[in-house]
C-alpha cells in the first residue's frame, strides 16, 4: 500500500479506531475533557512504539493555550510529560504555574529514565491532571501522592473511561503478564478498505503471528504497510505457527524485511532456516501452547500482538480465552453460517460496526 491509498481524513479514522477508539473529539469538547482529548491524540502516536513502556501523551496548557505536547515513542527515550516541558521549552514558553494535562498517572520511580513527578516539581507546574491512575505497583498512586505532597493540585479521573480504555493493553501486561491479543478473521480475498484496516491495526502490533495454513494458502510477507513511515526502532516481529517445522523454506514470509524479524513457533528441533529465529512455546492443546507463545513474546517487549488468520486459529485462542478484541468483515449477503464464524460463539462486546463498501467491519472486544 503506497502512500497515497488513503486519505489524511481516512487514515486518522483508521487509526483511531485501530488503537482502541474511536476516541473523544476535542473540538466537541471544554475545559479539562478538552485539553485531556488532546493528549488522547498525542498519546496514538506512540502506539507500535513505546511497548512494553504505555504510550502516554501529555499537553501542557497557559492561559487557556497548549504550550507543549509531548509523546512516550520508545521506552528509554523521554516520557510523555518530559517530551511536552521539551517542546514548551522550544516554542519559547514557560510551564511555570502551568497544568499538565496527562493521560496516564505520572511515574514517580526510577527506571531507564528519571521520574516524571520529579521533571514535573523542577518545571513549577501549579496543576497535574490525570487521565486514569497507573496499576504499575511501582507507581500505583505513588505520583500522584507525591505531586499533591508538594503542593501541586491534582485532579484525577478526566476522561477516565476513555483513558482507561486507551491503556488497556499496558494494564493487562501489568497484571497478568500475557500482551493485548487482537485477532482478524481472514475473509479471503480483501477488498482495499479491508487491506487498510488491516494495515492499520498491523502497525499497532509489536508481533503479528499466523498459522501454517495461513503461510501456505496465501504466502504473505506480513510487512508493515502502514503509509506512514515507522521510526527505525519500531520492530514488527513476523510469526508462523509451524509445529512440525515443515513449511517449505521458498515462502515470502521467510525473505528478510528491515526491523522486522521472523521467528518460527515450532515444538521440534528442526534444520534452521537462514535469518529465522525458531521459538519453543511448549506443546498446547491442537499443536503449540499459544499462552507460551505470548509470553515468550510479551518477554521480548511485544505488549500488542495481532493474529490473522481462519476459523481453527481463532477457535484455538477464543477456546483458551486469550482474544482481547476481535475483527471481522462481514459480506454483504446471506448470513455466514455458525461453524464458519467463530466468533459467534463469542460474547464479545461490540466496540464498533462501521459500513464499508462490500459489507462491514465489525470489532468486538472482550466480554
Amino acid at each position: 500500500m503506497d502512500a497515497g491509498a488513503l486519505a489524511p481524513r481516512e487514515a486518522a479514522l483508521l487509526w483511531s479506531a485501530a488503537t482502541g477508539g474511536p476516541w473523544p473529539d476535542p473540538s466537541g469538547l471544554e475545559g479539562d475533557a478538552r485539553f485531556m482529548a488532546m493528549a488522547l491524540a498525542a498519546a496514538q502516536e506512540g502506539v507500535g512504539l513505546a511497548s512494553p513502556n504505555p504510550p502516554v501523551g501529555c499537553v501542557i496548557v497557559s492561559g487557556g493555550r497548549v504550550i507543549g505536547t509531548g509523546t512516550h515513542l520508545r521506552a528509554g527515550g523521554p516520557h510523555a510529560e518530559v517530551a511536552a516541558l521539551a517542546d514548551a521549552e522550544a516554542r519559547g514558553e514557560t510551564a511555570q504555574g502551568a497544568t499538565a494535562y496527562v493521560t496516564l498517572e505520572p511515574c514517580c520511580h526510577q527506571g531507564r529514565t528519571p521520574p516524571c513527578t520529579a521533571a514535573l516539581l523542577k518545571a513549577g507546574l501549579a496543576r497535574v491532571v490525570v487521565g486514569v491512575r497507573d496499576p504499575n505497583p511501582r507507581v500505583d498512586g505513588g505520583g500522584i501522592a507525591l505531586l499533591r505532597h508538594r503542593g501541586v493540585r491534582v485532579t484525577v479521573g478526566v476522561l477516565g473511561p476513555s483513558c482507561a480504555a486507551f491503556h488497556a493493553p499496558f494494564f493487562k501486561l501489568i497484571g497478568t503478564g500475557l500482551p493485548w491479543v487482537s485477532f482478524i478473521l481472514d475473509p479471503g480475498d480483501r477488498p482495499p478498505p479491508v487491506k487498510h484496516i488491516g494495515q492499520a491495526v498491523r502497525r499497532c502490533a509489536e508481533a503479528v503471528v499466523i498459522g501454517r495454513r495461513t503461510a501456505e494458502v496465501r504466502d504473505p510477507s506480513l510487512r508493515d504497510g502502514w503509509p506512514v513511515p515507522a521510526p527505525p526502532h519500531r520492530l514488527l516481529r513476523r510469526v508462523v505457527l509451524d509445529a512440525g517445522a515443515s513449511l517449505d523454506p521458498f515462502r515470502r514470509v521467510w525473505r528478510p524485511l528491515d526491523h522486522q524479524p521472523v521467528l518460527r513457533a515450532t515444538l521440534d528441533a528442526a534444520l534452521p532456516l537462514q535469518g529465522v529465529e525458531d521459538l519453543r512455546p511448549g506443546p498446547g492443546p491442537n499443536g503449540l501452547s499459544l499462552d507460551g507463545l505470548l509470553r515468550n513474546l510479551a518477554a521480548r517487549g511485544a505488549g500488542r500482538v495481532l493474529f490473522e488468520g481462519g476459523g481453527d486459529l481463532a477457535r484455538s485462542l477464543l477456546a483458551l480465552d486469550l482474544v482481547d478484541e476481535f475483527h471481522r468483515f462481514r459480506r454483504e449477503g446471506p448470513a455466514v453460517p455458525l461453524f464458519k464464524d467463530p466468533v459467534l460463539r463469542w460474547a464479545g462486546r461490540t466496540r464498533l460496526r462501521v459500513a464499508i463498501p462490500g459489507g462491514t467491519w465489525e470489532v468486538l472486544n472482550r466480554p
